[in-house]
């Protein structure tokens, strides 16, 4: 599989495929159109992410990251976080680190 096959941006929101998920990790593709939901997440688990194509805005907590083509971040357990923008076909890479107690 080539991460850039049919990644043909949706007209509204994004679209979310699972490249592989074990007990530890879930790795997602992600392709964004240029209308976002501007849906606010805060997830239980760290998540690192990176853009393959395309920019995005988002949200943490009370700043604001401009992510360009390679840029990436980790988002940490608990950071309340929101995409605000994105240029349509932008296409994620993202790496959510599940966490266990012991």
């Amino acid at each position: 599989m080539n991460l850039f096959d049919n990644s043909d941006a949706p007209q509204n929101g994004e679209i979310f495929e699972t490249l592989f998920e074990s007990k530890e990790v879930l790795i997602e593709r992600i392709i964004s159109s240029d209308k976002q939901e501007k849906k606010l997440y805060k997830q239980d688990h760290d998540e690192w992410v990176m853009i393959a194509q395309g920019e995005a805005l988002l949200q943490l907590e009370k700043e604001r990251k401009r992510l360009k083509k390679g840029d990436w971040l980790l988002i940490k357990q608990g950071i309340r976080h929101q995409v605000l923008e994105t240029t349509k076909g932008t296409l994620w890479l993202c790496v959510h680190l599940k966490h266990h107690d012991k």
